[in-house]
């Protein structure tokens, strides 16, 4: 015999609802063609499943037995359903998501607050890394999810661009350079530079910057990009860096455009052929709109100070 899936659905919502009109009414169908569909089950089965006993149906014991193995089916059809939501969501397995210092506070914390909050159900391994290990790890499938700092280029089809900005020079209210509309290498020589480690694409794009000029500054400090903020705001010396990191650090200092122009950009990365996830393509969204949701940054820490002409 072949049955039809119709056919069992309508016998099993007259088993649940007691009867043909609440069946028709929860199948959202007529009440004939639920009757229709019970007559060709019966048929099919060649059984008697319900007896009419005045205006009510009265299940038969045999329709009583195949209800049992109808719900067999079904119980086993919702937890493949709820197995296929698992795989989708990502629930009971371990979530790995690396991140860039920048973006960890506020960035990466209030998304995840947002996003997971009390789910009990997805474990999760935060860890912060630089952008370098990120690609590298991302790439061998060490990680879900990477949050890294780039350049446009690096880009690839596996990459969400999450925000683009420019560098710029930070230095503390009393420097010298404070009142400058744009801060070039040129002006640097004299001064302590805090630059970003060598393995930042922005340390690459600097060199090349400066290697125009004639000769280096006299001082630098190599180091990461939010030490190069503290330090700068702190009077250390005019550290070359990027807005989301000045933002991430809450540094106090004076912000002033470098030239030349240096894009910047920070991207969410994901393992080559790496299935959709839910929540991670909700993270990388919430990101994006807090990222986006940043004004510009002043280019002057307080009022009073008119810009010289350069």
């Amino acid at each position: 015999m072949r049955l039809k899936p119709r056919q069992i659905e309508a016998f099993r919502s007259v088993m649940m609802a007691g009867g043909i009109t609440a069946a028709a009414e929860a199948m959202n169908v007529t009440q004939p063609a639920v009757s229709r569909l019970i007559r060709d089950l019966e048929d099919g089965v060649q059984m008697t499943l319900f007896e009419r006993v005045g205006a009510r149906l009265v299940p038969t014991a045999e329709a009583t037995q195949l209800y049992r193995e109808v719900e067999r089916l079904y119980l086993g059809l919702d937890q493949i359903a709820q197995a296929a939501d698992d795989i989708r969501l990502h629930k009971n397995t371990v979530l790995r998501i690396a991140s860039v210092t920048s973006l960890v506070r506020p960035y990466l914390h209030r998304a995840i607050i947002e996003a997971i909050g009390d789910r009990l159900d997805i474990p999760l391994v935060i860890d912060v890394e630089n952008s370098r290990y990120i690609w590298d790890m991302v790439e061998q499938n060490r990680y879900d999810l990477g949050l890294v700092f780039g350049s446009p280029r690096m880009a690839d089809k596996n990459a969400v661009l999450l925000h683009s900005s420019h560098a710029v020079a930070a230095m503390s209210a009393s420097h010298r350079l404070v009142s400058r509309k744009a801060i070039t290498p040129a002006d640097l020589l004299d001064e302590r530079v805090l630059i970003p480690g060598r393995n930042s694409p922005l340390r690459l794009a600097l060199d090349r910057a400066f290697s125009s000029e004639e000769r280096q500054p006299v001082s630098t400090m190599e180091t990461s990009m939010l030490n190069c903020c503290y330090f700068a705001a702190a009077g250390m010396g005019v550290g070359i860096v990027d807005e989301t990191s000045l933002r991430s650090a809450e540094a106090d200092a004076v912000v002033i455009p470098f030239e030349p122009k240096i894009e910047v950009s920070y991207f969410a990365i994901r393992p080559v052929g790496a299935q959709r996830i839910a929540v991670l393509d909700d993270l990388i969204g919430r990101v994006q709109k807090l990222m986006s949701c940043n004004g510009p940054l002043r280019q002057f820490a307080f009022e009073g100070l008119t810009p010289s002409t350069h």
